[in-house]
């Protein structure tokens, strides 16, 4: 798969979507976190590198030593992009090659996912830790041997991304962000030099809306990728990026007591509207501006992912984005407001009057992509942001007069 732009610049493999570039920003300095960084050493397999990301020394491939490059990543630290209606996990990657030869193939990624409780990741992929304790999520050679076809000379240099990859969240089959660990294993170099020799053939690349390609595959001849594809300057760098936003989240439940409280056995209700105004402060001194988010979110009913950590959500959840804010200090203001139903009357909205509507204020450092605990309400808590309603009903009866005081309507 060629992403040098020599045929093309985006790829589907095996249901994950790599990109030559994005075009909502790059992995600059102080926006990315490094993973992982492996490098070419002196050993038998020159030109050819690998390495995955952990905590754990020794090493076990060609990966740098250092913590603030190669260290274990927590899922819940991984970027979710949707493209094309689907929810992807996003990772980037930025490749270091001589000028005088910037083409460099990726020629395998394994993503493993393991529970924290499992420790972190250690020795060789085909090893006891990896088959005792880890689950694979993704490979890129699953239907077959592949390569992606890179050029560095493509990025602005060390520290620009030069590929996006995306992974579905539904291949991490519904594990906990919050308490499972990503393990990204990867080889560069291998595809070697490309010639006729290879005697390579295009192949017929279809339509496919999620990578925004409209089949053309005009320019698609073997002769266009030849050439050399080992390692032979610098490191490679797989990195996320770093967030500061978020997702905070509540529920509605149906409060059928009518005494304020999320009681046992009161369950969540589907199909309300909650209307919300966000407010903030983005930059700093005289480039600072405030700014006023408003939507609406409509309560689950339990058969969906609503907030697309790839978990189903219960009946009576929703969840709002929060946008990532310019430092770690900042001050958000939320003023949540419930659109009423005919025949319930709202019985808590978390403060102390019941008016469908509450304002709170919270800080940056309490946001997380998922679910930011410190913050969100929680089944069958009465709590902010939760909101609680009592279903009215009618009672009838008749007015008799007793005639003879005997305390029946007969007779």
């Amino acid at each position: 798969y060629d992403l040098t732009k020599a045929t093309g610049d985006r790829a589907e493999i095996n249901d994950a979507l790599f990109f030559q570039n994005k075009p909502d920003g790059s992995s600059g300095t102080g926006l990315i976190q490094a993973i992982v960084r492996v490098q070419d050493g002196n050993d038998a397999t020159p030109g050819f590198e690998n390495g995955y990301n952990t905590s754990v020394r020794p090493l076990s491939y060609e990966e740098n030593t250092s913590p603030n490059f190669t260290t274990s990543l927590v899922l819940n630290s991984v970027p979710i992009v949707q493209i094309d209606g689907v929810n992807y996990y996003e990772f980037r990657l930025d490749i270091n090659q001589l000028n005088s030869s910037s083409l460099l193939s990726l020629d395998e990624i394994k993503l493993y996912s393991s529970d924290v409780s499992a420790g972190q990741a250690e020795g060789t992929i085909g090893g006891t830790w990896f088959t005792n304790n880890a689950t694979m999520v993704y490979d890129m050679d699953g239907a077959g041997n592949t390569s992606v076809l890179l050029d560095a000379s493509l990025s602005s240099g060390s520290g620009s991304s030069d590929m996006f990859f995306y992974v579905p969240v539904t291949n991490f089959n519904g594990a906990d962000p919050d308490v499972t660990y990503v393990t990204l294993y990867s080889e560069f170099g291998a595809a070697g030099t490309l010639d006729a020799g290879d005697a390579l053939t295009p192949l017929n690349d279809p339509a496919n809306t999620a990578l925004a390609d409209n089949g053309d595959d005009t320019g698609d001849v073997a002769t266009a990728i030849y050439g050399g594809y080992t390692a032979n300057d610098g490191f490679e760098e797989w990195s996320v990026s770093k967030q500061t936003g978020g997702v905070i989240s509540g529920f509605k439940f149906g409060d059928t007591n009518g005494n304020g409280q999320w009681d046992a056995g009161e369950t969540g209700l589907a199909g309300w509207t909650i209307d919300y105004t966000l407010s903030y402060v983005s930059g700093k001194g005289n480039h600072s501006q405030t700014v006023t988010l408003t939507g609406s979110v409509v309560t689950s009913n339990g058969t969906t992912d609503v907030d697309g950590d790839g978990v189903i959500d219960p009946a009576g959840f929703y969840s709002i984005f929060v946008p990532a804010s310019t430092d770690k200090n900042e001050t958000y203001h939320l003023t949540l407001t419930e659109e009423g139903q005919t025949g319930f009357v709202n019985t808590y909205d978390g403060d102390g009057t019941a008016n469908s509507t509450t304002t709170f204020t919270f800080s940056s450092n309490d946001l997380n992509l998922s679910g930011s605990t410190n913050i969100s309400g929680h089944f069958g808590v009465t709590e902010q942001m939760n909101f609680g309603n009592f279903e009215k009903f009618n009672i009838a009866g008749t007015k008799y007069t007793d005639t003879n005081g005997d305390g029946l309507t007969a007779g």
